[in-house]
């Protein structure tokens, strides 16, 4: 319920809305509509025509009224409804993207992506929608309870009696209805992430000949999947019937106890009427307060699945409030940082170790000099990638220091970036767009700084020889591309980023020798303009290093 009141609190002015819309349809209407039947009834029973008349028209005004406001609620709740959705997969992303370096995606993508699009509405649809229509619905319980006592306490309590206990009953039950309801999601989760995987490495499956175990295991989680689903569903009709018919049985008791009181004169036909149009409203309440129970411990479990994207942030960071930004202009984009040329860059004593594996790096000091070609190398597992993240930020650091110019830099992840750096990861990530959109990354377009980044990337015959240049739309993951040619798009891409340190990871290792020669031949010819930290077992790139660094299990072996 916290993190519930959270997202109320955020939303407050259409929540507001929503509730105010709730009282009006679920309270207001139904109270008028009861004492206005009542009316009615009693002027027909006393035969005045005229009075009739005008029972009818408020009767027929209150109906007309409840129409339109359920049109007019739908602006307000698709606004509370989008602005909750928008916060709560902005708070996902963001806590991503601040563990990635360090957790990456606890999840498979599929399932990732299918708890960022299914958690979201889920969570706004079940309890918030239902809390604000249970504030309606429980005020009409409380004052049409009170008038309903005025007129006769016995049958009041006949009304109540099945409400008290089908809310009881569902606060028994919701526990079991939200493990249902997890194990569904799950199965969902599941499924989604096979069927993503399986197309992704389709390939794979066509030269094993798998397709046919593929296709089997899709089926087993489907069923797993359907099986689950259908208990949940089951289940949640269940507990509803179960709530609406036993107030069925409180009707029953009024329409019998009020017709033997019709009979003996102590209950007016009107207040007979009254009954009847208060306890259709009050057939809702149970249900209502069956799922606002129910779908309350369902939200801690989607919270708690959101959670799980987000590793090493609170789960109070799932609700947490920030700017949106989805009405109005959007804000500029911050500029980059200002250039700052890059005398010396000194890294003191830095430790990283990864928590799951206990491996790292372990008290690595390094100087890089303006201009200098420094190579840092060693056997796989040495810790070769994780020095370079660590330096530049991207894995938090568990000791040391990273000095630029003699200045102590609090934050890498946010300091070193373009101008001041700029990276080719060992695996590089392409977009499924052009690729010259993947070389700017949303930068304007500058033809002549582009061409330029092509040429140091040794990329300008590869442009030449697509169907459209640079404007070839390169495919899911650069599919349309050979691995060295996605490689020198990556690195073509930190080239155009024009920066003081340029951070290379393994750069050549699917070049041919030819492609590899001149790439490094293109780079060494900017010595003196940049300072490069290089991964590479190249021999080219050791015989040209002005310091080379060995890495043994985490730690420097050379002096």
């Amino acid at each position: 319920m916290k993190h519930v009141a959270t997202l109320i609190r955020f939303t407050w002015r259409y929540f507001t809305g929503c509730t105010a819309f709730g009282i009006l349809l679920y309270c207001v209407a139904p109270l008028a509509l009861g004492l206005a039947t009542r009316a009615f009834f009693d002027r027909v029973a006393g035969e005045t025509a005229g009075a009739v008349w005008v029972a009818v028209a408020l009767v027929a005004a209150i109906q007309a009224g409840e129409v339109l406001s359920e049109l007019a609620v739908g602006r307000t709740w698709s606004g509370f409804c989008y602005e909750t959705h928008t916060l709560l997969q902005r708070n996902t992303l963001a806590g991503i993207l601040r563990g990635f370096g360090r957790f990456g995606l606890r999840v498979p993508p599929g399932d990732a992506i299918s708890r960022f699009r299914d958690e979201p509405p889920s969570i706004t649809m079940g309890s918030m929608d239902g809390v604000a229509d249970l504030v309606g619905r429980g005020l009409f319980a409380l004052v049409g309870g009170a008038v309903m006592w005025r007129i006769d306490p016995v049958l009041t309590l006949a009304a109540f009696s099945p409400v008290v206990v089908s809310s009881a009953v569902s606060d028994a039950l919701g526990t079991r209805s939200a493990v249902h309801g997890a194990a569904a999601q799950e199965s969902t989760g599941r499924l989604t992430a096979f069927l993503g995987e399986l197309v992704a490495a389709n390939l794979a499956v066509r030269v094993a000949g798998a397709a046919p175990h593929g296709v089997r295991r899709l089926a087993e989680i489907s069923d797993t999947r359907r099986r689950l689903s259908l208990r949940d569903r089951v289940f949640a009709e269940t507990v509803n019937s179960m709530n609406f018919h036993l107030v069925h049985v409180g009707t029953g008791a009024v329409l019998l106890l009020g017709a033997g009181k019709i009979r003996s004169g102590s209950f007016s036909v009107g207040d007979f009427a009254l009954f009847v149009v208060f306890l259709d409203q009050l057939t809702y309440l149970p249900a209502e307060i069956g799922r606002v129970l129910t779908e309350l411990k369902r939200t801690r479990v989607s919270i708690d699945r959101l959670h799980a994207l987000m590793p090493g942030e609170s789960r109070e960071a799932v609700v947490t409030a920030a700017p949106i930004h989805v009405r109005g202009p959007l804000p500029p984009v911050p500029p980059p940082p200002a250039a700052d040329r890059l005398e010396r860059l000194d890294v003191v004593g830095l430790t990283c170790i990864h928590g799951t594996s206990g491996r790292g790096v372990i008290d690595v000091s390094l100087s890089l000099r303006r201009g200098s070609f420094t190579v840092v190398t060693g056997r796989i597992g040495s810790g070769k990638t994780t020095l370079l993240h660590a330096v530049l930020g991207l894995l938090p650091s568990d000791g040391g220091e990273i000095r630029w110019n003699g200045t102590l830099v609090d934050d890498t992840g946010a300091f070193l970036v373009p101008p001041r750096a700029a990276f080719t990861p060992q695996v590089p990530r392409l977009f499924s767009e052009t690729l010259r959109a993947n070389l700017l990354l949303g930068r304007p377009a500058d033809e002549e700084a582009v061409g330029a980044a092509v040429r140091a990337a040794v990329l300008e015959d590869d442009v030449a020889a697509l169907d459209v240049g640079l404007d070839t739309i390169v495919g899911r993951r650069g599919v349309k591309l050979s691995g060295g040619q996605i490689q020198r798009a990556a690195a073509a891409r930190m080239f155009l980023r024009d920066a003081e340190l340029l951070v290379l990871d393994d750069l050549s290792s699917a070049l041919d020798v030819a492609t590899e020669t001149e790439l490094w031949r293109r780079l060494f010819a900017r010595r003196g303009e940049v300072t490069c930290l290089v991964v590479s077992h190249s021999p080219i790139a050791l015989a040209n290093a002005d310091q080379v660094v060995v890495l043994d299990d985490g730690r420097v072996a050379n002096p």
